[in-house]
């Protein structure tokens, strides 16, 4: 049931389109062994193909889980969870939102494209990841703040989505420069 809701609620995140574009954005992989180290970033390939580029969107997504996993691994206290989590956080807004231009660049067949292939990757959250991603949001249910973190990692491709950014949040649209 908890997985019906996650990707409901992607699905909604993902329900909206965009149109500019830029470099392409890193992948990560965090160490469950710091986990208040910020994962190194690499540059993946590039491709003009939407459904490709929803492909890479829709993997860093997945890999958002199991960084916020691996960061939490050792259920660090609040504090230091949430100066990490916040940081991996911006780490990959920063990622998403190049994604987002790659995106915006497209037209709107191309947009639906990307989106559906996003849709199509998040298919492949695994049950064993979505519930140690559930335990850690359970874990810190008691400090909003840990939570909340947590939670945006739920809604982290709305940052690829720029007309879903500026519809959900325009104020961290405007903080990003695409509002």
């Amino acid at each position: 049931m908890r997985r019906v809701v996650l990707l409901v609620l992607v699905a909604m995140a993902l329900a909206s389109c965009g149109g500019d574009s830029s470099d392409p954005p890193g992948t990560m992989s965090a160490t469950a062994s710091d986990p208040t180290s910020i994962p190194a970033t690499t540059a993946p390939p590039e491709s003009d193909d939407p459904a490709a580029l929803g492909g890479e969107i829709g993997a860093l997504y997945l890999q958002g889980y199991e960084d916020v996993i691996a960061l939490l691994a050792d259920r660090p206290d609040p504090e230091a969870a949430t100066v990490a989590l916040a940081d991996l956080k911006e780490s990959y807004i920063q990622q998403m939102v190049a994604f987002g231009y790659r995106r915006e660049a497209l037209d709107d067949a191309g947009r639906v494209a990307v989106d559906a292939a996003i849709m199509s990757a998040l298919r492949g959250l695994d049950e064993e990841t979505f519930a140690a991603y559930s335990q850690a949001s359970s874990d810190y249910s008691g400090d909003p703040g840990v939570a909340a973190l947590i939670g945006d990692f739920n809604i982290i491709g709305q940052y690829a989505n720029f007309d879903l950014l500026r519809e959900q949040d325009p104020e961290e649209a405007a903080r990003l420069g695409v509002g």
